[in-house]
């Protein structure tokens, strides 16, 4: 889930990107698509971009080959092979996954000359990897990733506030729903809206105007092998004009999604996701704990603070949201408050939609609301 971003900025959309590569004359002799991709995964092996381009029909994407070649190069492995009718697939992974996901990044035409590769790129429909959107620069270190525009003046900045994110979610005590987590953060910073909504799978950016980010869940290549990868994907359209503490607290809300995402979220749990994320992002930012405090007494009632629906947590009313995002984090505070060390524990129960016989969430809120 995103954390609503309380500072937007709307930035316009980035220019086409082009690349001065030499049109390719030669038609590709492939008698199949198993033999285009067999081809592709030879010219990756062999380093070799002429072979590469050479897989191409004609002019096909002439202008984006280069930097995608340059991209597929600061992967740690990419393998390619046919989809359904016609797909061209990559099994890809980073430095910092622990396996390769799968995606759609073209197409593969065939006809009576042969087959060839006809596109690359995002494709309608489905989630683009970052390497097919833009040209990237890749920094960080060993547990922190961040694939940025290669022109990004703050990605720097990004990684910095990646780095103490990463920090502070490796040192809390989340129990059973980190146990999966291999310590790793990767963010991926789009370099415009358009840009965003290809690395979302979305068809516009439009549904995502209180989005400062979101944490991206993908099964990995292999069905069989646990836990999925998880990467942050920040929204430009809203974070444009975030201070590097606004940063922090928005990629430490992110982290423990991706922390935690091995573990299902029970329908109706929702606030518990949010909660238990928004309570460690605050945890190091006192101003904004004291704000949300007061956004949560706002919507106390008589029996206390009741959980917000998974709904509240959607759509584009920022007051809503950000009512849901503090109650939840209100509430789980509460939790690990009175809870010590059995929190984790019960934060795990309520997390898959079970009870937690020691959680009386009615009374403790309903103190915390009547208190002064």
């Amino acid at each position: 889930m995103a954390r609503v971003a309380r500072f937007f900025a709307i930035l316009s959309l980035g220019a086409a990107l082009s690349c001065g590569c030499a049109a390719n004359p030669a038609k590709p002799v492939a008698t199949d698509a198993a033999q285009v991709t067999a081809a592709l995964n030879e010219a990756v092996e062999a380093d070799s971009e002429e072979a590469f381009s050479a897989l191409f029909t004609g002019d096909t994407d002439i202008g984006i080959r280069h930097w995608i070649w340059l991209n597929m190069r600061m992967l740690a492995q990419v393998d390619f092979q046919a989809g359904d009718d016609g797909a061209l697939v990559a099994d890809w992974r980073l430095e910092a996954d622990s396996q390769p996901v799968s995606s759609h990044v073209g197409r593969i035409v065939c006809a009576s000359g042969g087959c060839a590769l006809s596109d690359i790129g995002p494709q309608t429909g489905s989630r683009a990897p970052i390497w097919v959107v833009q040209p990237l620069q890749v920094l960080g270190d060993g547990d922190v990733t961040v694939l940025a525009g290669a022109q990004a003046s703050d990605a720097q900045a990004w990684l910095a506030a990646a780095q103490t994110a990463q920090q502070a979610v490796a040192a809390a005590d989340l129990g059973p729903v980190k146990e999966a987590w291999n310590g790793h953060l990767v963010v991926e910073l789009p370099q415009d809206a358009s840009a965003f909504a290809y690395a979302v799978g979305a068809s516009s950016a439009a549904d995502y105007t209180t989005t400062g980010a979101l944490t991206q869940v993908e099964s990995p290549a292999d069905s069989g092998v646990a836990p999925p990868v998880a990467r942050v994907v920040v929204n430009p359209q809203t974070t444009g004009s975030l201070t590097p503490a606004q940063r922090t607290l928005l990629l430490t809300h992110e982290a423990v999604h991706v922390a935690t995402a091995s573990v299902p979220v029970a329908k109706g749990a929702t606030w518990v996701s949010e909660g238990l994320a928004e309570n460690v992002a605050v945890a190091a930012s006192p101003g904004d704990a004291a704000d949300e405090a007061t956004q949560a007494k706002a919507a106390c009632a008589g029996d206390g603070l009741a959980p917000p629906a998974d709904s509240a947590f959607g759509g584009t009313d920022a007051v809503t949201q950000n009512s849901a995002y503090a109650v939840s984090q209100v509430l789980i505070g509460l939790i690990r408050g009175h809870a010590g060390n059995d929190a984790p524990q019960a934060i795990f129960l309520l997390w898959q939609g079970k009870t937690a016989t020691d959680v009386d969430l009615p009374a403790w809120s309903k103190a915390w609301c009547s208190a002064a």
